[in-house]
């Protein structure tokens, strides 16, 4: 029986110690073991792939990346840097596939060329928590990076739609409340045409002479028009100025509702132009030339 009792006793001392590990980088920070993972030290040149939590002494979160759904990539110094690494990035040296670890810095240490921010004094620790995904080398960085791309991308383009989406909706009810009979297209833009022109239209790659006055479809604000008519390549002009420019012939004039996302988007252009807002324009289409 005791036998026994002894033999758990050291089982529990055993895990106890595995869950206290502690590592020690080269330049002496410790860093603590939360979960301990596998496989060798990221190598000089390698970069690891992680997640980081930042917080203060008062357990004070200032970052999760975690929140964004986008990894840290933290590349490990080549070996003639280890003795200048003053701060956590010598920690990077000591971690696996698989570690989720701590590292506390003092704040002077980490704001030694930077003022405090308020609040916090300079003895005070600073909390780095990673948890590390994997291990790679530059070209998995790479491949890395243009999955993120691609994955802003198709949200991006999926926030455009259901913008596009309930845009449309609010030309078509503020033109049906107004009786106006718009020509409708695919891509949604409306567009009324006062006096049609004759003869050939431009392409994208036209300049094109025009005139316009802009105005806000809310509130009717107009915050831009010009004085005479100015020349641009088309294809520098908003999007729904190029789809509906290649729709008409030299002399036409019309009006066009222009939803945000083919406007000015989620950005607006200040101080004018608001974030998704969507645009009435009258304009007139006085030449246009090849490039």
């Amino acid at each position: 029986m005791r036998m026994k009792i002894f033999q758990w006793l050291i089982i529990v001392v055993v895990a106890c110690t595995a869950c206290t590990t502690e590592r020690e980088a080269p330049n002496g920070l410790k860093v603590k073991v939360l979960t301990r993972g596998s496989g060798d030290y990221a190598k000089p040149g390698e970069f690891l792939v992680t997640s980081m939590i930042i917080k203060d002494s008062k357990d004070s979160i200032w970052r999760d990346t975690r929140i964004q759904d986008l990894p840290m990539i933290l590349p490990v110094g080549a070996e003639t840097s280890i003795s200048r690494e003053t701060g956590v990035e010598s920690a990077f040296r000591v971690m696996k596939i698989g570690d989720s670890v701590s590292v506390d810095i003092p704040a002077k240490t980490l704001f030694k060329e930077e003022p405090l921010p308020p609040s916090v004094k300079p003895d005070d620790l600073v909390t780095f928590v990673f948890c590390v995904k994997d291990i790679t080398d530059q070209r998995g960085v790479m491949t890395i990076q243009q999955g993120l791309q691609a994955k802003q991308a198709e949200q991006s383009r999926k926030m455009q739609e259901g913008q596009l989406s309930r845009d449309t909706v609010a030309i078509d009810a503020y033109l049906a409340a107004k009786k106006i009979n718009a020509i409708k297209d695919v891509s949604g833009m409306r567009y009324v045409i006062k006096k049609l022109g004759n003869g050939p239209k431009p392409v994208l790659t036209s300049i094109v002479k025009f005139t316009y006055k802009g105005s806000l479809m809310d509130n009717g604000f107009v915050f831009d028009a010009s004085e005479k008519p100015v020349d641009y390549p088309l294809n520098n002009l908003i999007v729904g100025w190029q789809i509906c420019f290649q729709l008409f012939p030299k002399g036409t004039s019309a009006t066009l509702y222009v939803p945000s996302p083919l406007g000015y988007g989620t950005i607006g252009s200040q101080p004018g132009i608001p974030p998704n807002a969507n645009l009435i324009f009258e304009v007139e289409l006085v030449d246009f030339k090849d490039m």
